[in-house]
């Protein structure tokens, strides 16, 4: 696992402002430390895990590639994406896990072939 650094934007010591799912995508809205606002666009998302994060502050977010699923660990959940993902799918499949600051456990993951980060400067 690797920690998640985006261009200018390191994911470490912000808060999670919203989560919004849609299909086969989610947009993240996240305050940074220094008060900046980031918006990360997940593509290809193939699965949520949401542990109430909207509000949360994040200590960090790991990422981790998805293994196929004969390699899998025994993750029910896992196993239940990648066996339900539609076919012909060449794209990699990468967990970023949102780690909360208090607990050091995954808060929000979210399972996706790709990544988008836009920074808005505070005013």
């Amino acid at each position: 696992m690797q920690q998640l650094f985006i261009g200018d934007i390191s994911l470490s010591d912000g808060t999670i402002e919203s989560v919004l799912l849609l299909e086969a995508a989610a947009r993240i809205e996240f305050r940074m430390w220094d008060g900046g606002k980031a918006i990360f666009r997940f593509k290809g998302v193939i699965g949520v895990r949401d542990r109430n994060a909207a509000g949360q502050e994040i200590e960090s977010v790991e990422t981790e590639d998805v293994l196929p699923i004969r390699r899998v660990p025994a993750d029910p959940f896992v196993v239940e994406l990648l066996e339900e993902r539609p076919e012909g799918r060449a794209e990699g499949v990468t967990r970023y896990a949102f780690m909360g600051a208090w607990t050091m456990r995954p808060i929000l993951e979210i399972y996706a072939e790709e990544v988008e980060a836009e920074r808005a400067y505070a005013l």
